[in-house]
């Protein structure tokens, strides 16, 4: 019997997640805020009135949301997934949080004798439109195969990664990664600039160079088309080093450039950056700090 899919959080990401979701199954979708839900309504999704009515209509739910408290909201809120929520039922979680919570909440879930995936998601917005993410799965290995021919629908490599939390892990590792890489492009291109050198130059040698990188790449498209809607907010970005530095501090490993980072990185947040894509970061330097 073919499963029904639900899909909740529909911001840049999970619009487009959803959608390919859609193209081949029948979907219910909840978002908070509603007018997000219109497009897929219109292509034929069923639009619902709460979190716990997609967990009614549904036998595996999808969440795409923005952090710790976003999750936990849609789960333990009012008209939450936890009040509807009956025994069979899987709960995947593409959002990006932490490892500890992700646990809590898996723990709430199996009390109701569903199960909890997470499962966040690498390759931006470009990968979500493009159904080319990469989708890091923590939870039973019997879960994992239940859940694995829909998320090929919207991932090109999807791994199973080990036990609930893990996902969350490796995701939080790996964005440590992207974060201090297109910190140091950032810094890397404006001092060039500064120097007298041609953005083009500098994207030669470094495009073709021991310096290439994914983010390096993105910040000088970015400067280039002097296009910073974003992709993946600064709010994001910070949300991830934060949580991945708190990875770190518990198990006590000295992640000395990410903590000399961590105050960098929230001063351009603080600085009204927040909405604007990652790669606005290369802009700190026009205000002069």
């Amino acid at each position: 019997m073919e499963e029904r899919l639900g899909f909740i959080g529909l911001g840049v990401m999970g619009q487009a997640m959803a959608r390919h979701l859609a193209d081949e199954y029948p979907l219910a979708v909840w978002n908070r805020t509603p007018e997000r839900m219109a497009p897929l309504i219109e292509e034929g999704c069923r639009g619902a009135a709460s979190a716990s009515q997609v967990v009614q209509a549904s036998d595996i739910v999808f969440l795409m949301l923005s952090n710790d408290g976003a999750v936990s909201a849609v789960a333990e809120g009012p008209e939450g997934l936890l009040e509807a929520l009956r025994p069979g039922q899987v709960v995947v979680d593409h959002s990006t949080i932490s490892p500890a919570e992700t646990r809590r909440l898996a723990d709430l879930v199996s009390s109701c004798g569903a199960e909890w995936m997470d499962a966040p998601v690498t390759g931006g917005d470009i990968g979500a439109r493009e159904a080319t993410l990469t989708i890091m799965a923590g939870g039973t290995s019997n879960t994992y195969q239940r859940v694995l021919p829909y998320l090929q629908k919207m991932g090109r490599r999807i791994l199973h990664v080990g036990p609930v939390g893990q996902g969350q892990t490796l995701k939080l590792t790996a964005n440590l990664v992207s974060c201090l890489t297109l910190m140091a492009a950032s810094e890397g291109v404006r001092m060039g600039l500064e120097l007298g050198l041609a953005v083009e130059d500098l994207a030669t040698v470094m495009n073709y160079g021991s310096a290439q990188s994914y983010e390096l790449k993105k910040v000088l498209d970015r400067w280039n088309a002097q296009d910073f809607n974003p992709g993946f907010s600064v709010e994001n970005r910070y949300k991830d080093l934060k949580l991945a530095l708190d990875l770190a501090r518990q198990r006590g490993f000295d992640a000395t450039l990410a903590e000399a980072a961590e105050p960098l990185y929230r001063q351009h947040l603080e600085q009204g950056f927040g909405a604007v894509d990652e790669a606005s970061y290369i802009q700190r330097w026009t205000k002069g700090e």
